[in-house]
Parts: structure tokens; C-alpha cells; sequence
């Protein structure tokens, strides 16, 4: 995504630095220009990059708590892609700012905590 890497050994950092990264590109993003179809979706497969190393440690904090921040976080992701993939860009943005909405309650959260 950028060049603010964190060690993969800290799953929920991994996710922090790749929401908070295609956050910032998706809020530059201007939802009526012709290429922001193609932009949405550059951003989320940066997005999914990023978090691979540590999608499966991802996946068992969500299943451990399947009403918390991680488990929201990843479930309004997919719904970016999936606005994304159907051609609605404003309804992507949207998804994903809520999936960084969601990281908001890890702050109250232990470290592991789903």
C-alpha cells in the first residue's frame, strides 16, 4: 500500500496501517472522475496485498468475536469491494470509511481482541 510497513506479527496493525492507507487515497478520490472505478479498485486490491500475510490471523480474531471492531472492519470491506465491483464508487467510499470507523473501538479494545 505505502511505504508505512508494520511487522506481520501484530495482525490488527497490519489491518490499522492498510484501512488507514486506503482511506487516504480513496478520500483524494474524486467519486465523479472517469478513472475513479478503476481507482476504487486499485485501492482495495491494496487494500486485500497488504493484508494478506495475515488475512487468516485476521479471519480467527473475527470468528472469535464476531460483533467486534476486526470482524466489522473486514465484513464493511467486503461490502467496498463488492459496491466497488457492481460500479458504485460513492457507496464503496462509504463502506470503507466505516470499516476505518469500526478500527475506533480497538482503541478500547486488548490487542488481540477481535
Amino acid at each position: 500500500m505505502t511505504e508505512d510497513r508494520v511487522p506481520v506479527d501484530d495482525p490488527v496493525a497490519v489491518l490499522r496501517v492498510a484501512v488507514d492507507s486506503a482511506v487516504q487515497a480513496v478520500l483524494r478520490l474524486d467519486p465523479h472522475h472517469a478513472d475513479a472505478r478503476q481507482e476504487i479498485t486499485r485501492v482495495l486490491a491494496g487494500f486485500a496485498a497488504a493484508t494478506a500475510p495475515v488475512r487468516d490471523r485476521l479471519l480467527e480474531l473475527a470468528a472469535r468475536t464476531p460483533n467486534g471492531p476486526v470482524s466489522a472492519t473486514l465484513g464493511f470491506l467486503r461490502d467496498a469491494d463488492d459496491q466497488a465491483a457492481g460500479g458504485d464508487v460513492q457507496a464503496a467510499r462509504v463502506f470503507l470509511l466505516a470499516g476505518r470507523t469500526a478500527l475506533f473501538r480497538l482503541a478500547r479494545a486488548g490487542p488481540t481482541d477481535g
